[in-house]
Parts: structure tokens; C-alpha cells; sequence
């Protein structure tokens, strides 16, 4: 968010209200009552195109999800915004994808100095540098120890196979006392983030805190290391309580964070953490409707977050995530799930 960055509290981590932004979307205005729906103008058999998901799911299930909301979205009333159909039943134009829209930074538009493909590069002094970024070469260090750290609480090994031991070994046994849930596909490959983007997230984070240890900001990415579970619609709501009671056994519950009645995200997000490591992790816990409509707005919400986007190009993203998020089903009590630690009342 723009402004001052903010001191950290006396404790040394972050503000309550920072860490959670890291963690969640900006919540919408409550959605007002639709009205009711008048004829339509009879439409073509013309389908919007969603964007491709970056990691989709299995082709078929992936296929019958997409299709299940662009029908959806076919539904809706003309007066809605996010009905594909202009009020005299035309179509709308269809949406840009955001991967065709990206803009470079100011200076970096002014530099000639920069390649063509402007790649991580380790100088020879060990600073970084990547897509106008920097880290000096003791953040750098810093880094890379806060990478080694996550990788070994992961549980992988320097070859990438698994023993008993680490966190994702642990999650793939909760998963298998799951009745109706799973982790998505596709796990082991994206579990851990990559050093380079784990290095991006830190810059950003000196930058909005230039007084804060690099090393206790390292230490609080919390989604270094990421798992997802997803639930049959139907049993979600207990599937989901029944994987944070397994997680709970082993490991320490900070936070959970339901975003089921927000308009462009729709999920639950928790944070633990590792009891032998003290490693920070993420777990998100979706529907197969609620995952694909993420992955499919992968790219607009990784554009929003950029500082090279304007603001009239962050505002039609947050339209275009709108449109998906409001096709995807709330599961029955989804609404009632509690976060995590309670808000406290003013």
C-alpha cells in the first residue's frame, strides 16, 4: 500500500495488520442484491474465454470446472457487471489477457543498459539483481541461508527425493487420512518458492521496511513453502476442519484467514508453524472450482501486486478477478468458517 512504511513493533515482527495483508486480497464492498431477472435477447453460442491456468488441474477436470463457469457466467442477468452480455444483449468485447499488457518500469524504460532477456544475474560481489530489484551482497546471503532453511524443512534431500522426515512427507500423510480431500497436482514441484522469486519478495519487503532486520523479514515469508488442499463441494466445509485438526497435532496453528465472502478471492488461507525448524508455511484449502478460479486469475493478481501497473490497468484486473470469483459456488458453511485468531472487538 502506498505511504510511510511502517517501524516494527517492539517484539521485532511485523505489525498484526501487515502480516495479514501479505496473506490475503483487499476485501470488496458487499455485493447488493440483484434484480430480478428480465428476458434476454436471445445470445449466440459464443463462450468468453477464460485465460489459461498456469498450473491447471487434470485436462478433464480442468475442462468440466472451466465449463461449469463460463455456464455460470452465461446466467447471469444483463444488469449484472459481470454478465458477458451488454445491456441490449450483445456481446462484450472479450478481456485482454494481462500476460500481453505488461508495462516496464519507468527506469527501466529509460535504461539502454538493460538485455533483452533481463534474467536474474548474481554480480561477482554476490549482489543480485533481477527485473530492477537489487539486494546487496550480505542480503543476498541472507537469502539464500532463509532458501537452505526452507528447503530442508520441506524434506527434500540435495537430489530432491524424500524420506520420513520434513513437511511435505507430512502433508502427503494428513492427505491420506483425508476422506474427501487432497493436495492438488503437482505438490512436490511447486511446494517450495524458488530462489529467485523468494529474493524478489524480499526486496519488496526492505523496500516498505528499510529499517527492519533482512533477516526477520526473511524469516517471515510465510509462503516460502505453500501447500493446497482441495474438497469436494458438498464436504468441503468439514474436510477442511478435518485437515486443520490433523495439521494442529504437529504443528503450530497461526492463523487462518476465510475469504468465502470476499468478491475477487474465494478460499481459506492458514499459516503454521514447523515445531522442530520454527519455518513459517502456508496452507490454503479450496473447492476444485475455488482453485481453478485462482490459477486463472494468476497473472492479473501478480500484476496487481506490481509496482510497474497502473492504477487504470489494477482496476480492470480487479474487475477481471471479480468476474471469475463471483461464478465460483460458496459451499454449504463455508460463510461460517471462524478466523483465525479472533479479530478483537474494538
Amino acid at each position: 500500500m502506498p505511504g510511510q512504511p511502517e517501524q516494527l513493533a517492539e517484539s521485532g515482527r511485523l505489525p498484526e495488520s501487515d502480516r495479514r495483508a501479505e496473506s490475503e486480497r483487499l476485501p470488496q464492498p458487499e455485493r447488493r442484491a440483484e434484480p430480478e431477472r428480465r428476458a434476454e435477447p436471445r445470445r449466440t453460442s459464443e463462450a468468453p474465454r477464460l485465460h489459461e491456468a498456469p498450473r491447471p488441474l487434470e485436462a478433464r477436470e480442468s475442462r468440466e470446472i472451466g465449463a461449469e463457469l463460463l455456464a455460470r457466467l452465461e446466467r447471469l442477468p444483463l444488469t449484472h457487471p459481470s454478465c458477458p452480455y451488454n445491456p441490449d444483449g450483445s456481446r462484450k468485447p472479450p478481456e485482454p489477457d494481462p500476460r500481453e499488457r505488461e508495462l516496464p518500469l519507468p527506469r527501466e524504460a529509460e535504461r539502454t543498459d538493460l538485455p533483452e532477456n533481463d534474467g536474474p544475474r548474481i554480480d561477482p560481489d554476490g549482489s543480485w539483481h533481477w527485473k530492477g530489484r537489487d539486494l546487496s551482497p550480505e542480503q543476498n546471503r541472507i537469502a539464500d541461508e532463509a532458501v537452505t532453511r526452507f528447503r530442508t524443512a520441506e524434506g527434500r534431500d540435495a537430489d530432491g527425493n524424500y524420506g520420513d522426515h520434513g513437511l511435505t512427507p507430512a502433508m502427503r500423510r494428513i492427505e491420506s487420512q483425508l476422506e474427501h480431500g487432497r493436495l492438488v497436482p503437482g505438490t512436490e514441484k511447486f511446494a517450495l518458492k524458488s530462489p529467485d522469486r523468494f529474493k524478489e519478495k524480499l526486496t519488496a519487503r526492505i523496500g516498505r521496511y528499510p529499517n527492519a532486520s533482512p533477516d526477520e523479514l526473511a524469516s517471515d515469508i510465510h509462503d516460502g513453502i505453500r501447500y493446497t488442499f482441495t474438497f469436494e463441494f458438498e464436504h468441503y466445509t468439514e474436510g477442511m476442519k478435518a485437515a486443520q485438526t490433523k495439521l494442529t497435532s504437529g504443528h503450530e496453528h497461526l492463523e487462518t484467514r476465510p475469504s468465502w465472502h470476499m468478491d475477487e478471492y474465494k478460499g481459506v488461507n492458514s499459516r503454521w508453524r514447523e515445531r522442530d525448524t520454527s519455518v513459517v508455511f502456508e496452507v490454503q484449502f479450496h473447492t476444485r472450482e475455488s482453485w481453478e478460479a485462482k490459477q486463472t486469475t494468476h497473472d492479473a493478481y501478480e500484476k496487481i501486486k506490481s509496482p510497474r501497473t497502473p492504477i487504470s490497468e489494477v482496476e480492470r484486473l480487479r474487475t477481471y478477478q471479480r468476474e471469475v470469483s463471483t461464478a465460483v459456488r460458496i459451499p454449504p458453511g463455508a460463510l461460517e468458517i471462524r478466523q483465525y485468531p479472533k479479530e478483537e472487538q474494538a
